[in-house]
């Protein structure tokens, strides 16, 4: 037998175990003659040759560049080329040692962690935050089961796998169509936003997180195609593909001393998502690398991950804050017509400050728990004797709101046109603070289309959003699918559709978001007809 290394990084060490046979060979990575991680080498389509893969980006932090590091399998040894990448330990290979004693290992990712098989207290806050999400979703017809590689650990060893970084469960949707699969998705995250869960949107899977005990759970979404193919957006390892034929229903299986449901025909889920080798445990597992294939068709959208986002922000956030420093300056600008039309006016914090200066305020969100929040708080704004006989004999402003998705053609337009020609007459200013940057640029033309077709000359359209400089900025907030638009590009193509632009101002410091200060810039524009 011989070893091969052909790669060595900061991230990975990968080889070839040649001439190793078709029985998976014992392997182990030593520092110093130290023994500090181990693997098995997983049989290659050459029946004589075995792969091995060590995800160890951790280690620096023990070893510098004058350490030996090799590679034993069975009786043979091979020394790797020396690190010259690493720098200055902040810690020593003592250190390390001591951690490896007490029971950490190198995960998935190359971090070093408690192993899961010992890290009892992770274990009971997750099947805590797996059987409460199990009860919740099954008031709603779905059935949540272990998935990845909770469930390989839990065929293959009855447990948790020690090197694991997380808890994986997943639900079958009852619908062949992708966009049926998406849009319960969708729903799905909203339920577990409610119930008071914090939820992430990724683009194959949840990140639900219990804020009380700290804990996160992905739940991944699968379905069946019409053909009967069980398809994974996230992706499988394997070539024997999971059909309807195969699903018998689900079943209890041990975790750790603990039954979780799983599906019935469990070792040809596992053989799907994992291969044939799913036997052999394998620390150097890499989706990016080994992935098979994956279902792109129901993958989350950028509109999708949007939705979720602000429906599980508003959740938690149900207080209406003070109007945005944007809506302060298009007030005082002297261009907000009688008539403000709010596009994608969230909880209504500005569309409320709006309705005390202008006398019929209209707010668009897609977000319906943005809208409830804002129409619960218009009714508390309007209860009470005294306003209601103050209505009575006084004109009082008009503020109303809407779910609605701005990217679809027919919705800013028939709001326009549902104005009343008597509040027209005076003017329309159509406000969209943070939209565009939310949307594609496809969508962005087409709403621009729209509104020039609908608004008249006088009227006005106030923008907000983030600039080409704000992706060189750091985030403290990563947000899938936001753009980072030029404004000369949003002026030229105003421009081409008959608007005029009258107000103009970019920089940092104009709304600081979510303990952000990012790049924006602020358009205020006249259609002139």
């Amino acid at each position: 037998m011989h070893i091969e290394i052909l790669d060595f990084d900061p991230a990975i060490i990968s080889g070839l175990l040649r001439e190793a046979g078709e029985r998976p060979v014992k392997l182990q990575l030593l520092v110093d003659g130290v023994v500090i991680a181990g693997n098995w080498g997983i049989p290659a389509p050459n029946h004589d040759e075995q792969t091995f893969r060590f995800n160890l980006s951790a280690i620096w932090n023990y070893i510098g560049n004058k350490a030996r590091l090799q590679i034993r399998a069975n009786d043979i040894l091979a020394d790797l080329p020396a690190p010259t990448f690493a720098t200055d330990p902040k810690f020593s290979l003592d250190n390390l040692k001591q951690k490896l004693e007490a029971g950490y290992v190198f995960n998935e990712k190359g971090k070093l962690q408690l192993s899961k098989t010992v890290d009892i207290a992770w274990q009971n806050n997750m099947f805590a935050l797996f059987h409460g999400m199990s009860i919740i979703l099954a008031e709603k017809g779905i059935k949540l089961f272990v998935m990845y590689g909770t469930l390989l650990g839990a065929y293959r060893n009855h447990n948790f796998i020690g090197h694991d970084h997380d808890f994986d469960a997943g639900y079958i949707s009852s619908h062949t169509d992708p966009e049926k699969v998406t849009a319960e998705f969708v729903e799905v995250a909203e339920i577990l936003s409610k119930h008071g869960y914090q939820v992430v949107c990724k683009l194959s899977c949840l990140w639900v997180t219990d804020l009380k005990s700290n804990v996160t759970i992905d739940i991944f979404h699968t379905y069946f195609s019409k053909s009967g193919k069980l398809l994974l957006p996230f992706g499988v390892c394997g070539v024997k593909p999971f059909m309807r034929s195969d699903f018998h229903g689900y079943a209890d299986i041990e975790l750790a001393g603990q039954k979780v449901c799983s599906v019935a025909n469990t070792e040809s889920l596992v053989e799907y998502i994992y291969g044939t080798n799913w036997r052999t445990p394998n620390p150097g597992h890499n989706w990016k690398l080994d992935r098979t294939e994956n279902d792109t068709l129901a993958l989350a959208k950028p509109k999708h991950r949007s939705l979720i986002y602000w429906t599980n922000y508003y959740y938690h956030n149900p207080t209406i804050p003070r109007p945005s420093p944007f809506a302060k300056y298009i007030s005082r600008s002297g261009y907000l017509r009688r008539t403000v039309v709010d596009v994608g006016c969230g909880n209504g914090r500005d569309s409320f400050h709006f309705s005390k200066v202008r006398p019929i305020v209209i707010g668009i969100d897609n977000c319906e728990v943005g809208i409830e929040l804002a129409r619960a708080q218009m009714k508390r704004r309007s209860g009470g004797l005294l306003r209601s006989l103050f209505r009575l004999f006084t004109s009082t402003p008009s503020l109303s709101f809407a779910t609605g998705d701005i990217t679809t053609p027919t919705m800013v337009t028939n709001t326009l046109r549902a104005i009343k020609p008597s509040h027209r007459k005076h003017g329309v200013t159509l406000y969209a603070r943070f939209v565009l940057h939310a949307i594609t640029r496809v969508q962005q033309e087409k709403f621009f289309e729209n509104i020039s077709k609908e608004l008249i000359n006088g009227d006005t359209v106030a923008l907000e959003f983030r600039t080409n400089h704000d992706e060189e900025i750091k985030k403290k907030n990563k947000f899938f699918g936001r753009r980072f638009i030029n404004p000369n590009d949003i002026e030229k193509q105003l421009h081409h559709l008959g608007f005029q632009v009258v107000a103009r101002e970019e920089g940092l410091n104009l709304s600081k978001h979510f303990e952000e200060n990012p790049h924006l810039c602020r358009l205020v524009l006249v259609k002139k007809n």
